[in-house]
């Protein structure tokens, strides 16, 4: 009935504390993890057990690294559907089940951002707010700016598996994303009501109104869903 108890190894040591700092979401998913020797200075281990530890959260899909670029936090839903999406992604139509998901997931994210974020992360959202209008001044699409914009209310949930999904729906949007943008921005029109948009919600989450944040970002999400059927000539 009872086991002997095994003592734990430091690699097994570090790979726990890496992995449920990633778990309770003080790591965030695309986050750079210090340089090794740093980082094991830090957490007072060996060189070689630190990267023991690194490997094993790489093969499980917590960490990936990048060829001289350092280590970076992965979506935990990246893991295990990555490459379902892979294939999924190429449909012509996958667009659209992306930004239905999108759709429900932000409505929710900007009506919990109301009632959760701190002062900090509404100053966050100002900031890219800000870099948005200079972009709309200069006549550049400040397509990375309106992505960190929805970052950021998806972080102020506090929500950690959610921050990870809409951070794997971004990544996966991203590869048809910027021709959308490009074409979405293009027209002053456009690119002013767009810009209004994301003023409203994110005035209406200042302001810790749920229902309101929740209705302003329904009415932005709702916009791209008809741009989009009209971009790629679709009926909705």
């Amino acid at each position: 009935m009872f086991q002997k108890i095994k003592p734990k190894r430091i690699s097994d040591e570090i790979y726990f504390q890496i992995r449920d700092l990633i778990l309770n979401g003080e790591l965030k998913p695309g986050q750079k993890l210090p340089p090794e020797r740093e980082l094991a200075e830090s957490m007072g281990v060996s060189r070689p057990s630190l990267r023991e530890a690194l490997n094993k959260l790489v093969a499980q899909g917590y960490l990936e690294q990048v060829q001289g670029g350092g280590t970076y936090v992965k979506s935990i839903t990246a893991a295990s559907i990555d490459n379902a999406i892979e294939e999924f992604v190429k449909r012509d139509d996958a667009i659209f089940d992306l930004m239905e998901v999108r759709k429900i997931l932000e409505t929710w994210a900007a009506y919990k951002a109301a009632e959760r974020a701190t002062d900090k992360e509404i100053s966050n959202m100002f900031e890219f707010l800000e870099e948005m209008r200079v972009a709309k001044e200069q006549g550049y699409i400040g397509h990375i700016s309106d992505a960190n914009f929805h970052f950021a209310i998806s972080h102020a949930t506090h929500n950690v598996l959610l921050i990870h999904v809409m951070n794997n729906i971004y990544q996966w949007i991203e590869r048809v994303s910027y021709e959308i943008r490009s074409r979405m921005y293009k027209e002053p029109d456009s690119h002013e009501l767009l810009f209004k948009h994301h003023t409203d919600v994110y005035e209406a989450i200042k302001s810790r109104n749920p229902d309101l944040a929740y209705s302003k970002m329904l009415v932005h999400m709702e916009y791209i869903h008809e741009e989009l059927h009209n971009i790629f000539k679709v009926h909705p």
